[in-house]
């Protein structure tokens, strides 16, 4: 018995420890604009007990010769841009269309880039090294008529 707990005590460990990797938790990971839905909505989590900066991006993804490019787009305006999330906290984000005359028959792909922000953190007296893994989220975003 001993020696099956051994063996399995690598892969136990990591299942306890996945959640310390989960910093933030996002619901609505894809979301669709359309004229019956001109706003959308989706919330962020903060999971850890550090405080954590968040900034959005809002990006229009096109395809040229087979390669996806992502350019810096004012067709949709998000809210708030830039928050911190203390722990537990969540923020609700709108995301709407800049000009409601953009609806159109073809779908149009956009990405909201929910880009997490290193902290500051001081140095002086420090006994211990650490790293903080920031992380940025691509959310789809697809307009239609």
């Amino acid at each position: 018995m001993k020696k099956y707990f051994l063996r399995f005590l690598p892969i136990l460990s990591i299942f306890l420890t996945f959640n310390s990797f989960a910093s933030a938790t996002i619901v609505l990971v894809n979301i669709e604009i359309n004229k019956g839905n001109k706003i959308a909505t989706m919330t962020v989590q903060n999971n850890d007990y550090a405080p954590k900066k968040f900034q959005l991006i809002l990006v229009k993804r096109t395809y040229k010769d087979g390669i996806e490019e992502y350019k810096e787009t004012k067709d949709l305006v998000a809210t708030p841009v830039t928050f911190t999330l203390h722990d537990g906290q969540i923020q609700l984000i709108r995301v709407a269309l800049q000009n409601t005359q953009n609806y159109s028959t073809k779908a149009k792909d956009y990405r909201i880039f929910i880009k997490e922000l290193p902290r500051r953190v001081k140095l002086e007296n420090s006994v211990t090294s650490t790293v903080d893994l920031v992380v940025q989220h691509s959310i789809p975003i697809t307009i239609s008529g």
